[in-house]
């Protein structure tokens, strides 16, 4: 049976079938966050004070924040009380020092809304496969989002501070991460207290990197070798991006089915995988059949989906691509 022809009580099978599945593993969350967090700033610190670091810490250093940085995908995901301190330890090595904390994503759960994934209420969805001239553009703007968020941070957030009308216009406009300018918010997407904290934090780094960088308090190549390494993970994600999907959506609805053939399941080998779509990215059609799974139980739901016959296995199995081998997303 296809998916498209499976029933609801069949798709909750499936779902049943991976309840075991659904424990967030604290020591794996916690273990690899801080391993990528020693690896990047360790090499930022020696690639800012010796030519000779410089290259391995742009390179490995960027791919360790790009690891680093997706965790805030899981965070969006969390239930309340999953991982306690876990977002609050991220954004301090990661999330404010990169000038994109981690309420930046809030918006990620229209994503997997069916009342707006692949419409233009989805702030994670362009028709890249009607328009495929987009991809350029979308990956030259996510080379520009670190310049981007370093005006934002450094001008925007003081200045709305006084001017209320400023405020509205950064909350719409440039306060969550999307791809479809002409998504918005909404008034329900609210800001905690603690997600305003992290946006003052993220105003106030940047503004102690540039003074402390002027008055040689620090080698002002600490901050050059860090935006070069945003900008390398930047693309990194926005090619990573350009590969999860299919993008065939022309502004319709499109349910939990639809949404699973319109994702993309990696078949490179594991290393590349890791580096390439860390953080349980190369799964992304299950992820968007089992948005509630952790990343480490990824694999493990692959394996079952492919091993064992449900309806839409097929249509499943039609998911796979190779994204080093086809320049689409395919």
């Amino acid at each position: 049976m296809a998916f498209a022809e499976s029933t609801g009580a069949e798709l909750v099978n499936v779902h049943q079938t991976m309840q075991d599945l659904r424990v967030h593993s604290a020591p794996f969350y916690w273990a690899d966050l801080l391993l990528c967090a020693t690896i990047f700033w360790t090499l930022v610190l020696l690639g800012c004070q010796s030519l000779r670091w410089f290259p391995v810490a742009l390179i490995v250093g960027s791919l360790a924040l790009y690891r680093m940085a997706l965790f805030t995908h899981e965070i969006c995901h969390f239930k309340s009380g999953v991982l306690p301190g876990f977002e609050a330890t991220w954004n301090v090595v990661c999330g404010v020092p990169i000038l994109l904390p981690s309420y930046m994503l809030n918006s990620h759960v229209d994503h997997h809304a069916t009342r707006s994934y692949g419409t233009p209420a989805d702030p994670e969805y362009l028709p890249f496969a009607s328009f495929p001239q987009l991809r350029r553009s979308f990956l030259l703007g996510s080379a520009l989002v670190p310049v981007a968020m370093v005006v934002r941070s450094l001008i925007l957030v003081p200045a709305a501070w006084v001017l209320p009308g400023l405020h509205v216009y950064l909350r719409e406009r440039l306060t969550f991460m999307t791809m479809n300018s002409a998504y918005r918010p909404g008034p329900t997407l609210r800001l905690t207290r603690s997600d305003h904290v992290a946006e003052i934090a993220t105003s106030l780094w940047t503004w102690g990197l540039i003074v402390a960088s002027a008055t040689g308090a620090v080698p002002w190549p600490f901050a050059v070798l860090l935006l070069a390494c945003m900008t390398l993970a930047n693309l990194l994600n926005g090619w990573r991006t350009l590969q999860a999907h299919l993008y065939t959506s022309q502004g319709q609805t499109m349910d939990a089915k639809a949404q699973v053939r319109d994702s993309t399941t990696f078949t490179t080998c594991w290393l590349r995988g890791e580096l390439l779509c860390p953080v349980g990215q190369r799964f992304h059609a299950a992820h968007h059949l089992l948005p509630y799974l952790p990343y480490h139980a990824l694999p493990e739901a692959h394996r079952r989906l492919i091993s064992t016959e449900w309806a839409g296995r097929s249509d499943y199995l039609a998911t796979f691509t190779n994204p080093l081998r086809s320049n689409s997303s395919a």
